[in-house]
């Protein structure tokens, strides 16, 4: 942070791109990229001043009329679904896609899928969908913020929905939403960002193909060693990405939590990227940490989960069998 400014003024850059929605200096960041007086692409430093007021999102549910509830206080068997929203200077919206966020353990997400298996599954899947993007739609309109964001819902099985919260920004698990709607959420940004109006084309755009990610990450008494091996088996490009955060000789970054790879996986049907995830890290060979891996791979292999049932009661039991693993 404290070295933005003369980085900008020694590469004559134009804008500044904040990175990963969520990251704990985005805001200092932002007002960084201020006093540098460049474009900032991702979250603006109003925004993020914001959204730290917690009656923000309250008030702005209550003016879209769209439920809220207090993230402590979530409904029983609860599924927590992020519905990412582009929103222009025009004040234009529009939802691009969603992701299920529901296996969260120890505030780190397990799997994501996208699309919810909730629409896949229910049999009024597509209108309960196009309701939950409606309310994005007006809850980003509420906030007159033109970006990125997303905004986190949780639903249950009577399909009521509650909003909770509301990250502006690249959400880390852009590749998902990407999969499934061929869009380049960066390029979308940058355009954003430039004053640019939305193009029309995402008025229409449908999910096609189902997508899974998951963190990889080394157990936290791992973290003082360096990284020897991160690999995985060789897969197509447009179907399977290994993003791996680790560096061969050096210990794992302190500002990524214990991350050492992002898996994500895209096929034509759901039971095919739940397939492709688990060979992806059947075949991974990381050393010397110990990983998640094993954990992950039980999941995948769970009934419930391969039939699409979980909700936050399942991650809770799943974490636990992690912690005595």
């Amino acid at each position: 942070v404290d070295r933005l400014e003369s980085i900008v003024q020694e590469s004559k850059a134009d804008a500044v791109h904040l990175g990963y929605a969520g990251q704990p200096q985005m805001a200092e960041l932002a007002r960084a990229a201020e006093r540098a007086d460049v474009a900032i692409v991702g979250a603006d430093a109003d925004m993020l001043a914001s959204l730290e007021d917690p009656e923000t999102l309250p008030r702005a549910a209550e003016r879209a009329r769209v439920r809220w509830v207090d993230s402590q206080d979530p409904p029983p068997r609860a599924r927590e679904i992020g519905v990412v929203v582009a929103a222009d200077s025009h004040g234009a919206t529009e939802a691009l896609g969603e992701c299920d966020r529901s296996l969260l353990a120890n505030a780190r997400t397990l799997i994501q899928e996208s699309p919810a298996p909730e629409f896949i599954f229910r049999p009024d899947g597509q209108a309960f969908r196009a309701a939950l993007f409606e309310s994005a739609r007006r809850l980003s309109a509420e906030l007159s913020y033109a970006g990125i964001l997303e905004f986190r819902f949780f639903t249950d099985a009577a399909g009521k929905a509650h909003v909770f919260d509301v990250v502006p920004g690249l959400p880390r698990h852009h590749r998902l939403i990407e999969m499934v709607t061929g869009l380049d959420l960066i390029k979308l940004q940058l355009e954003i960002a430039s004053g640019q109006a939305l193009p029309e084309s995402l008025q229409i755009i449908e999910p096609r193909g189902h997508a899974m990610s998951t963190y990889v990450i080394a157990a936290e008494t791992d973290l003082e060693q360096a990284a020897t091996k991160v690999s995985f088996a060789p897969a197509p490009q447009d179907r399977v990405r290994a993003e791996v955060s680790a560096t061969i000789g050096a210990r794992l970054p302190s500002d990524d939590w214990p991350l050492i790879a992002k898996v994500t996986t895209y096929e034509p049907v759901r039971h095919l990227a739940l397939l492709s995830m688990d060979r992806m890290l059947a075949e991974a060979h990381i050393e010397p940490f110990q990983t998640n891996v094993g954990e992950l791979r039980k999941v995948l292999n769970d009934y419930a989960f391969r039939a699409g049932q979980y909700d936050s009661k399942n991650a809770q039991d799943w974490a636990k069998v992690e912690e005595r693993a």
